[in-house]
């Protein structure tokens, strides 16, 4: 049987402030306050790959509320808002940049945050709620009810259709792209008002009508059950168990005050959360201190460790085809090319083993280089200066020597790559010399004998000679002279073995080899790549290699995962002896 898709959630503190028991619960204790979180919550979709934050919690500078909302919080201390939402989702490693849709609960102040930190993402709110937001709305009374006009980029807003209405158009899309879908019972949880969000059952967002025009709710399926995002629907455990019930209050000017806008509709979702959690679904509500006490290791990034242990250890040990990955492996890259780097991606995640050896072999299938070439190349690439990536420098050794290579062959590599740090030259050289001819300060000379000569001695060494050394070689000609002996040492010397020569490369290789650490991501010099790919083609290179030296470099990005899953293991198997 397949396996049913879920969403992966994650607890976000967003600040805390205290709240007094008489305004929430009835009965209640005298003067007894309590100080409680603003959660809220990470939900991500592993098939989509989608990041949604469900509420944003208190603002981070509580300066910019509006001074109706600053008075408010008077008496709403101690209030802290550190860690925000962003600090939050940073402890993960993610950003504001990274978080698709915020989905609102309500437009309250303790849950809106600060909506500018999330630019580029799309906000979602519930029915009447953007009508609150445009003071058009008077159901709600007491002074936390105050709400701001500007709060939303409306470009960026979705407002979800009326549950009592019929919506105009109907999305039949299962992804995300709409939220303009008729709502729909969900009869498994005897709920009457939903929203699939994903088609694929992972995400409902749940009509709780009571606590504020437009306050919804999410119902979550996760690797380990049901959860219910309950958002407002009400404040206290001790009401959802039925210990205690709604309180009230008498304003300043003798009004009966409730927390919710509508008590008896507040009532109805409270019963309907009460019935989720007789079905055993986990129900959690955004000021439940309760909670956030026994569950801090489900928070993004914090001490979630022992879960993410256990899922890791789970994941190492799941792999029981390994063997097949590495049959494959050695049939399509070798056995020399194996490094831990790989072995331990093959044991965290096989498919993305099973995908990196196949764009690692497209160049070993279509061989336009020679396997031993290929091997070089790939050893300038990690010895370049601007990566030096050990596993792979061992690797491509090991492999470029199994392939016939001699070690003056894999030495002149690393002499040739020693080159890269010349670029620093060919690069401020130029840029100096324009300041200076800005400030009026650089006069061009005519090459002295000692200039003309090392010109001609380059020439001949490298076999071309290019414009950026011109001025490199007028304003320090003893540097450049250090330099074209370093730079030229590959190029003039001769390796003799039993009385004949051996090892040097033919010339056509040292230019692509410079091709390589030059289209490097970790390099990307482009004067010097357009130069050596022409000298490559005057040395009779073909587009076809060229373009196959390319596709190696390209290579260099599985490196982020060969250095990443080794420590992935190293610090679950530290963890597992705590």
């Amino acid at each position: 049987m397949a396996q049913q898709p879920t969403v992966q959630v994650h607890a976000l503190s967003a600040g805390h402030f205290s709240l007094p028991e008489n305004q929430f619960v009835h009965p209640a204790t005298p003067g007894q306050q309590k100080t409680v979180p603003s959660l809220c919550f990470l939900i991500q979709h592993p098939n989509s790959h989608i990041n949604i934050v469900f509420d944003l919690g208190l603002r981070r500078d509580t300066d910019r509320y509006p001074q109706p909302i600053r008075q408010h919080i008077t008496t709403r201390q101690p209030l802290t808002t550190d860690p925000d939402v962003v600090k939050s989702l940073a402890k993960g490693g993610l950003t504001p940049s990274n978080i698709d849709y915020v989905i609102y609960s309500h437009v309250h102040w303790d849950h809106v945050g600060e909506p500018r930190d999330f630019p580029t993402s799309t906000f979602v709110v519930g029915h009447g709620s953007l009508d609150l937001l445009s003071e058009k709305s008077s159901k709600s009374r007491g002074s936390h009810s105050h709400f701001e006009s500007d709060l939303l980029d409306r470009s960026r807003t979705i407002e979800l259709s009326d549950p009592s209405e019929q919506p105009e158009s109907s999305d039949t899309n299962p992804g995300i792209t709409s939220f303009c879908r008729e709502w729909q019972p969900l009869p498994a949880f005897d709920l009457p008002q939903t929203l699939g969000i994903f088609g694929d059952g992972t995400l409902y967002i749940v009509n709780s009508p009571g606590h504020l025009p437009g306050h919804i709710n999410l119902l979550c399926r996760t690797e380990d059950g049901w959860l219910y995002l309950a958002g407002d629907t009400c404040h206290d455990r001790r009401i959802l168990s039925g210990e205690k019930e709604i309180g009230e209050w008498k304003d300043s000017e003798g009004h009966t005050c409730c927390i919710h806008s509508d008590r008896k509709e507040a009532e109805r979702s409270i019963h309907r959360a009460r019935e989720l959690g007789k079905m055993g679904v986990e129900v959690v509500f955004s000021h439940d201190v309760d909670w956030e006490e026994g569950n801090k290791e489900r928070f993004w990034g914090g001490s979630g460790l022992s879960t993410f242990i256990m899922k890791t250890n789970s994941i190492i040990m799941s792999s029981n085809n390994s063997q097949v990955h590495l049959d494959r492996f050695n049939a399509l890259l070798g056995p020399s090319s194996l490094h831990e780097g790989w072995t331990s991606l093959l044991s965290l995640s096989p498919d993305f083993f099973h995908a990196s050896v196949s764009l690692a072999s497209v160049p070993r299938k279509k061989s336009h280089l020679p396997p031993k070439v290929q091997s070089l190349i790939s050893l300038a690439v990690d010895s370049a200066a601007t990566h030096l990536y050990l596993p792979g420098i061992r690797a491509h050794i090991k492999s470029a020597i199994v392939q016939g290579a001699t070690i003056h062959e894999v030495i002149e590599v690393i002499e040739l790559t020693s080159t890269l740090g010349i670029h620093a030259c060919n690069i401020g050289v130029p840029l100096l010399v324009e300041v200076l001819k800005e400030q009026g300060r650089y006069e061009q000379k005519e090459f002295d004998e000692n200039q003309l000569r090392l010109k001609e001695e380059f020439t001949k060494k490298r076999g071309y000679w290019h414009e950026f050394w011109e001025d490199f070689l007028r304003l320090d000609p003893e540097f450049f002279e250090a330099y074209l002996e370093f730079s030229g040492v590959p190029w003039i010397k001769e390796i003799v073995v039993d009385g004949k020569k051996e090892g040097v490369l033919e010339p056509k290789v040292k230019e692509l080899v410079y091709c390589a650490f030059d289209a490097a991501s970790t390099h990307l010099y482009v004067p010097g790549l357009k130069l050596h790919m022409k000298n490559a083609l005057g040395y009779g290179a073909t587009p076809e290699e060229i373009l196959e030296v390319l596709e190696i470099a390209t290579l260099l990005s599985l490196h982020t995962a060969h250095v990443a899953a080794p420590i992935i293991r190293e610090v679950v198997a530290e963890a597992a002896k705590v």
